[in-house]
């Protein structure tokens, strides 16, 4: 695991007061190098009352807040306030999720000019929402999310965890970091605002493209509840489940021999997506789930992968915590996790130069670094005739070969940000996404 100080955040202070809807966003640049300061009422943060839970430990809060520190205030005092501007004048960002009206982010910015604000909230601070109270399910609701999980003739199914928090936390962190780069170009912070809502509805479904450029054409868009789905669908097995990913023809074609070239299967137009959905329910469905029932998961997806096709199985977590990729990458890491917790814990996300950027401590107790005194940080003067930049990473040049959603999503925000981000394919299997459909454009690929 790579020290603090060869992180690449390493000198960078966080004060982060942010509610449940934000703390993956100040773990992750924990994660990075900062030091994350995480500001809690004196009775702890509401997080910390949120399920699961091992003894009286919020697991909830645990994962979300490792590696950073804990200090309390009462913020309706005189002394709570003075302290906290304090903190204020000796951080680099600052990690908040209050509502529009409780705050005058322009006033803290005018007189902390080199401060990043990460604000981050269900609906933003801005439109017709902005002072609604919302929860992570319904933010995966709303997000468009729900409309296509579960099973037919059952309510939609809601996933694990806070989906909807998380994927914001992510997508804050990343913003924060790239505030950060347009800093060190121009000495000035500036004010970011966080939509949980826009954050997972802009992340997490490439079904929105396809019905808005449906509905564009004046078209009708017919997708309902479909389970495990027509492209991405789990098949039982011995036991328990795969889920099989035939897109391209090539992948076909290995599909096809492992059946041992099934007669019915040899029409052309089934090397294409849209001639297979008209046979999948009737056919396909029936004959893939009839190969694989005598055949165990684990070696039903290696022999996939040897034959190129994508399959992969469906693990249960202690599965998970045994797999052999995760082991040997070290993905989960023996440690405390807070005061009483002790298990295999997620280590990061990231690797840098070989080294996993896990997480650098246990979650912090209710004000564990009260005594602590912050050292003044030394911030950079503004640049003279430097204004913040509207793209941050203007003049980098990235070279894409990402594919499907792989890679391909960073690339994206590279260039949304203001990176010349070049695509690179190849004619002989271009991104399956490109040719999904059976032409070379799409909206999900566009």
């Amino acid at each position: 695991m790579a020290s603090n100080r060869e992180r690449p955040l390493a000198g960078i202070r966080v004060i982060d007061s942010a509610d449940e809807n934000g703390e993956l966003c100040g773990r992750l640049l924990a994660d990075l190098g900062a030091e994350v300061i995480r500001v809690e009422p004196v009775d702890g943060a509401a997080s910390r009352r949120m399920p699961p839970f091992h003894g009286d430990t919020s697991l909830y809060f645990t994962v979300r807040n490792l590696g950073k520190k804990s200090v309390t205030f009462d913020m309706q005092s005189v002394e709570g306030r003075r302290r906290f501007g304090a903190m204020l004048d000796a951080a680099d960002v600052w990690i908040e999720s209050h509502r529009a009206s409780d705050l005058n982010r322009r006033e803290i910015l005018e007189s902390h000019p080199a401060l990043i604000i990460t604000s981050i909230t269900p609906f933003g601070l801005t439109g017709p929402y902005r002072d609604y109270a919302a929860t992570d399910a319904v933010l995966v609701a709303m997000s468009g999310l729900l409309f296509r999980s579960g099973v037919p003739g059952k309510p939609p199914l809601l996933p694990p965890g806070a989906l909807a928090y998380d994927i914001a936390g992510t997508t804050a962190a990343f913003a924060t970091v790239a505030a950060l780069w347009d800093r060190a170009k121009t000495g000035r912070g500036q004010h970011l605002d966080v939509s949980v809502l826009e954050a997972a509805a802009q992340t997490s479904d490439w079904a929105l493209p396809n019905f808005s450029a449906t509905k564009a054409r004046g078209g009708q868009y017919f997708e309902l509840r479909m389970g495990s789905a027509p492209v991405y669908t789990m098949y039982p097995c011995a036991d328990g489940y795969v889920r099989l990913i035939i897109l391209n023809p090539r992948q076909w074609r290995a599909m096809r021999a492992w059946l041992g070239e099934p007669q019915a299967l040899q029409a052309d137009h089934f090397d294409h997506l849209l001639g297979r959905m008209s046979i999948q329910t009737d056919i396909l469905d029936p004959m893939f789930a009839d190969f694989f029932k005598d055949k165990t998961k684990l070696a039903l997806a290696r022999e996939a992968q040897r034959r190129g096709l994508a399959m992969t199985p469906v693990l249960s977590p202690d599965e998970v915590l045994a797999a052999d990729h995760f082991t040997e990458r070290k993905t989960f890491r023996a440690a405390p996790a807070a005061d009483g917790v002790n298990g295999r814990v997620a280590d990061g996300f990231f690797i840098l130069d070989g080294q996993r950027l896990g997480f650098t401590g246990r979650a912090p107790a209710i004000g564990g670094h009260d005594r602590e005194t912050l050292a003044p940080i030394a911030k950079a003067a503004p640049a003279v005739n430097s204004a913040p930049s509207r793209y941050p990473f203007a003049g980098l040049r990235v070279l894409d070969f990402g594919i499907g959603g792989v890679g391909v999503e960073a690339g994206r925000l590279l260039a949304e940000y203001g990176a010349d981000v070049i695509k690179i394919e190849t004619r002989a299997h271009p991104d399956f996404i490109r040719a999904i459909f059976g032409s070379e454009m799409n909206p999900s690929f566009a």
